[in-house]
């Protein structure tokens, strides 16, 4: 197996055909995070993007997305606001990111949404998450009919709430894939206050985070592509109450920004009222699975079907350069990977954690 690098928009028409057609052959790769189009979005807000581009004897066998940074530092492509990565390779050829260091001349590659089935076992510093999903893929009804089965109060309680909400504040109304772009920037706004009252950075101060998001609105996503941004807006009458924006391929949608009226109507949970009517409008359209985003956010657990196994962390060569990353990184993920084991433990840290970046990016009056 070879490998060679390239920027993503030096790619040409075929090998980007051959990354899209492998993308959609039942394999588990069909998130549009792992699109071509991702990459190159990515490549154009964000420098030093490349691409690993292997080779067998047959041709092109798979491709790579990653960002380098330092000396011998990789990092997968949109970490940090990339809800899957890893290889999209021929069927039948199995690739890890592991291949690639030696060929792109790299001690270390980070990542923090891999698929886990290309983490070796021998990879220690790679960490087994997995990434709630509703499943779709028999329609609404059949999705909707499991959950309840399993989880009956939590979807009535939702069901409740959007017909109370409905009553009381005007008939509801999802518009599912708007093409407003008044509303995607509202969906910013209210996000943006929502991470200041967490006290989270908020992503979109960043300007290349701002940027993507417009740049992948602009990809219609309401035409069945393989890959475009979808916007949809809830309506209590003529009130926007949610706003919700993702990603999508032809089967696929990944939740990525949304966010709610926190002032109005969080007594209504607009948020879940909206994902619920959300799967209905994504089911007609003829997507099948609906990622929720890892998180232990407890409505996730109420809704996801299954879970995709997912992998944090790296994968390092022999180097004294992957030796001092592990050194740097290895203490703080532990203490984090204990914590994240103990709920109650966790729910502390994440309060006192809240405070402090409050605190400390916003200053003492920030609450709201």
């Amino acid at each position: 197996m070879r490998a060679t690098t390239a920027v993503p928009g030096d790619l040409g028409e075929g090998e980007l055909a051959l990354w899209r057609a492998w993308q959609h052959d039942g394999r588990g790769l069909a998130s549009p995070f792992l699109a071509p189009d991702f990459a190159l979005a990515i490549a154009r807000v964000r420098p030093h993007c490349e691409v690993a581009v292997f080779e067998d004897d047959e041709g092109i066998a798979g491709f790579l997305p990653y960002e380098r940074h330092g000396s011998g530092v990789a990092r997968a492509v949109g970490l940090s606001v990339s809800d899957c990565q890893g290889v999209v390779a021929r069927p039948g050829v199995r690739l890890t990111p592991s291949d690639m260091l030696r060929a792109a001349s790299l001690s270390v590659f980070e990542f923090d949404h891999l698929l886990a089935a290309q983490v070796r076992p021998g990879d220690r510093d790679a960490v087994r998450v997995g990434s709630p999903v509703m499943d779709l893929g028999e329609g609404y009804a059949a999705y909707r009919d499991a959950r309840r089965a399993l989880t009956r109060s939590a979807i009535g309680s939702v069901e409740r709430k959007d017909r109370k909400l409905g009553r009381e504040r005007g008939e509801l109304r999802l518009e599912y894939g708007s093409r407003d772009p008044a509303m995607l920037e509202l969906m910013m706004a209210w996000k943006s206050a929502h991470y200041r009252r967490t006290g989270a950075s908020d992503r979109f101060a960043w300007p290349w985070v701002r940027r993507l998001v417009e740049e992948s609105f602009a990809v219609d996503g309401t035409d069945g592509k393989d890959y475009g941004g979808l916007l949809s807006v809830l309506y209590a009458g003529d009130t926007p109450v949610a706003v919700e924006f993702g990603l999508r391929s032809a089967t696929v949608y990944e939740r990525w920004f949304g966010a709610y009226d926190a002032d109005g109507f969080p007594q209504y949970s607009p948020g879940l009222v909206m994902l619920l009517r959300f799967a209905q409008a994504a089911a007609d359209d003829g997507l099948t699975t609906i990622d929720l985003g890892k998180g232990n956010e407890p409505y996730k657990e109420f809704f996801a079907s299954s879970h995709i196994p997912l992998a944090e962390g790296w994968i390092s060569s022999p180097s004294v350069r992957s030796a001092v990353y592990r050194l740097w990184h290895a203490p703080p993920r532990a203490a984090r990977s204990f914590v994240k084991r103990h709920p109650g433990l966790r729910r502390r840290a994440k309060e006192t954690r809240d405070t402090i970046n409050r605190v400390r990016r916003y200053g003492f009056g920030a609450g709201g």
